[in-house]
């Protein structure tokens, strides 16, 4: 049902909704722009983030398989004895960012344990296997910081989206249908007045004649 206008058609009414319906155009092509900008940026980023939880997967995998080749050369409980001598502390550096109004955070390790069980004399494959869950680490934080943008991207998307509908189907409509009625209002005493114009001008011919 359409929505009854209820403001008075006059030219300045006119000329002030014709500008609020210029401004929400504007605003539509900007956000529309910035919603195809971050869609865009979600395309690159989503597929980053496959790639890195392909290589972080597989990285994970052979993390194990280099912790089994240690268990059964060492023993599970020399493991754990060495586990300890491991310190417990790690700083992991979070730097806010944004990209295009997206808050995010750049994640950085800054600070990460190393064994110190060298004095022990033990087999090479420990220190394999403890590179090897460093690098998955160091894939675990990447994709973390990835895919947080990817999620606070999306959210964003949605936002984008239900303005874009309110600006096209509200705010569009709305006052594009007010200045179609000013207009039509306006042409027609336009109309009106031409015709009593011609109709008074035909009478005062009309007495001259006479």
């Amino acid at each position: 049902m359409r929505e009854a206008i209820t403001i008075p058609p006059t030219r300045d009414n006119l000329l002030k909704y014709k500008k609020k319906l210029q401004l929400v155009e504007r605003a539509y092509d900007l956000l529309r722009e910035k919603y195809e900008a971050l869609l865009m940026k979600l395309h690159i980023i989503t597929a980053e983030a496959l790639t890195l939880r392909e290589k972080m997967e597989k990285s994970l995998s052979e993390s194990y398989m280099e912790y089994i080749k240690t268990e059964s050369e060492l023993g599970r409980e020399m493991i754990n004895v060495f586990s300890e001598t491991v310190p417990k502390e790690m700083a992991i550096e979070s730097r806010p960012l944004e990209y295009m109004g997206v808050l995010y955070n750049d994640l950085n390790i800054e600070h990460f344990p190393e064994p110190s069980y060298g004095f022990f004399g033990i087999s090479s494959l420990l220190w394999v296997t403890a590179r090897r869950f460093r690098e998955t680490f160091d894939f675990i934080v990447q994709l973390a910081e990835i895919e947080t943008l990817a999620y606070r991207i999306m959210s964003d998307l949605q936002s984008i989206q239900l303005n874009l509908n309110a600006l096209d189907k509200v705010y569009r409509v709305r006052f594009g249908n007010i200045v179609k009625h000013i207009e039509d209002v306006l042409e027609s005493y336009e109309l009106e007045n031409i015709y009593t114009i011609k109709k008074l001008k035909q009478k005062m011919e009309s007495k001259k004649r006479k």
